[in-house]
């Protein structure tokens, strides 16, 4: 058997003497009663047993990381249904029937307060105002106003 010194294994194996000396106190290996191959095969095999610990480590922290988005996303649904029930968030039904209920007050409050305009001008000026061209443009700004349409709103 050679015997080689602890600066030349510490070479071979790429390392620090420090690192080296560190390691076979660990081992429980003398450099002078052990080979070279010896100390070469334990180097590499407790390597092999942290880069499997370090695995098993990656591999937990990824399944913590998925019960945790699980997690989080169970306690958002609840946290939905919760506003639901207490009526603090509207469904999408509740939302069209909203819209639909506005869009008819503010058709009849356009309409109204066009026809509280036309009433004045014609009161101050004592000239009646024709009605056919003026509703014309007010039937179809409540037309537009009435096919507005959520699900086109929201893919914008």
């Amino acid at each position: 058997m050679t015997m080689h010194s602890q600066d030349e294994i510490a070479e071979h194996l790429d390392i620090s003497t420090r690192k080296l000396r560190d390691l076979l106190t660990r081992y429980n290996l003398n450099h002078k009663t052990s080979s070279l191959d010896e100390i070469r095969v334990r180097y590499i095999r407790d390597l092999r047993e942290k880069a499997a610990g370090r695995r098993d480590q990656e591999a937990q922290g990824t399944l913590d990381q998925a019960r945790f988005r699980d997690l989080m996303a169970s306690a958002q649904i609840k946290e939905m249904t919760l506003f639901k029930e207490q009526k603090l968030i509207l469904d999408r039904e509740q939302v069209r029937e909203a819209m639909d209920a506005w869009v008819m007050q503010a058709k009849s409050e356009y309409e109204s307060s066009i026809e509280k305009i036309l009433a004045m001008i014609e009161s101050q000026s004592g000239n009646p105002i024709e009605r056919d061209p003026i509703n014309r443009i007010v039937d179809a700004t409540c037309r537009v106003i009435a096919d507005f349409n959520i699900e086109s709103a929201e893919s914008d």
